[in-house]
């Protein structure tokens, strides 16, 4: 993966070791460290003063960033990062100004002919509700670790040597997921969720009650992180399949690869790593299915954050996906899939439940030649058992 993506070695970080890294960091901010919770003794224990109630009552409407604005001025916006482009506040140019700074914002608005790019516009944060009066362990607000993922849709790499009418798919995010330090790379991987896990596809034109069978997950648990230079195996089922074992003996005849190490993710914490932040990693499952995943950011966990530990691993922000429509109403998502259809014009043609089988059957009956699949889906996202 190195050699594939070193272009990424100019943006990502050098080699951390996570746990190291933050205990030495608690060590110099040992002295200085107050609690982020805002109540009034803090206040006062960080100014080193002690005052009455009417005094702070003054002081804290004195100092108030209210006071700043003057009028026309944009309303004050809590956190910009979770607005898309269009809910921010559009500002009037004054007129009549001769400010060499509006002189400038003018020359270069009409000069600007690209679209501005957010960092967050293509993402939605996820607001989760905070677990207040349980009594079930929490993570030490300035001692626990919290950590970003990355997960990426599925993609297909093309070869080095593919003929260039052929084409490797988009890298999509999926979600970011935030994990403690003291969980596992298995608790990570079961917070990954993929559409490949959710379906087993089979051919079920002639008796369309059995198409959704059992989930692929249930039955296929073998997978792997590859992170840095050793896999991660999920090895907590007695019949996984240890997937990194052909790929090691393959590399073993490459002098340029390896040498690999092998380890087992439900043993792995994510403290224990030792990476670079901002280059991409694999995680592999149902045995071809390939995402790249990110560990983009890490910090202390605050008073502002979800404490409860069982709330984590959670999805923060996720990219929206859009959705698979029927190509013969146009309107209502897909359900079903036909191929080698004698009637139809498309392979594969997606259809709507109503519009497939009023098209394909009279009273039940098969009309014509083709083969059926269920459209894959999140069955237990339908069924509303999932928690993100």
């Amino acid at each position: 993966m190195d050699d594939v993506y070193r272009l990424y070695n100019k943006t990502a970080s050098p080699k951390v070791d996570i746990k190291e890294y933050f205990d030495n960091y608690k060590k110099l901010v040992a002295d200085y460290f107050i609690s982020m919770k805002k109540d009034k003794d803090n206040f006062m224990s960080m100014m080193g003063v002690e005052l009455a109630e009417e005094e702070l009552s003054m002081l804290t409407n004195y100092c108030s960033i209210d006071n700043l604005t003057v009028e026309g001025e944009a309303p004050k916006l809590a956190n910009i990062r979770k607005m898309r482009k269009k809910d921010i506040f559009d500002a009037q140019e004054p007129e009549d100004v001769d400010l060499q700074t509006i002189q400038k914002l003018r020359q270069r608005l009409k000069q600007q002919t690209k679209r501005l790019q957010y960092k967050y516009q293509s993402e939605l944060f996820i607001n989760h509700t905070k677990k207040e009066g349980t009594y079930e362990t929490c993570a030490v607000p300035g001692q626990d670790i919290l950590v970003f993922v990355r997960v990426y849709h599925p993609f297909a790499q093309k070869a080095r040597n593919a003929p260039r009418k052929e084409c490797g798919s988009l890298r999509r995010l999926n979600n970011v997921i935030a994990v403690l330090g003291s969980q596992t790379l298995a608790q990570l991987r079961d917070k990954i969720s993929c559409i490949a896990d959710y379906s087993i596809s089979k051919e079920c034109s002639e008796n369309l009650d059995n198409a959704v069978g059992p989930m692929a997950k249930e039955y296929y648990k073998s997978g792997f992180f590859f992170i840095e230079d050793t896999f991660y195996n999920d090895m907590r089922c007695s019949t996984n399949i240890d997937y990194s074992a052909v790929i090691i003996d393959w590399a073993q005849r490459r002098p340029r690869l390896g040498p690999f190490k092998v380890a087992t993710m439900e043993d792995c914490r994510i403290d224990s790593l030792c990476l670079r932040f901002g280059f991409p990693w694999l995680y592999k499952h149902q045995g071809g299915c390939e995402h790249l995943i990110v560990f983009s950011d890490a910090r202390l966990i605050n008073c502002n954050d979800e404490l409860a530990i069982s709330a984590y691993p959670q999805i923060v922000r996720l990219r929206p996906m859009s959705s698979k429509f029927c190509m013969i109403c146009g309107v209502y998502n897909a359900q079903w899939i036909t191929m080698k259809h004698e009637r139809i014009p498309h392979n594969p043609c997606y259809f709507c439940d109503s519009c497939f089988k009023s098209y394909n059957y009279i009273d039940g009956k098969k009309v014509g030649n083709f083969e059926a699949y269920a459209y894959p889906r999140n069955i237990e996202a339908v069924k509303g058992k999932i928690d993100i």
